[in-house]
């Protein structure tokens, strides 16, 4: 803690810019992970749509073998 204080008393602008940094850094994961979670619910939507068949799957979606219902 001494050296924060110390470092705050010595360059306060390095620190500021440090933390607003970090801030930025933490809110850009935050967006990306919330991008990723929209991703994979429409992925799943869709997934389902497929198998209920609500939505029609292409001819070539169902050529492959490991999606063969």
């Amino acid at each position: 803690m001494n050296e924060i204080s110390a470092l705050w008393q010595s360059a306060p602008w390095l620190v500021v810019g440090g933390a607003l940094v970090l801030i930025n850094i933490v809110l850009l994961l935050l967006k990306l992970t919330r991008k990723l979670i929209f991703l994979a619910a429409g992925a799943l939507l869709i997934a389902v749509g497929i198998y209920t068949g609500v939505i029609d799957a292409p001819v070539g979606l169902l050529a492959l073998p490991f999606f063969a219902i």
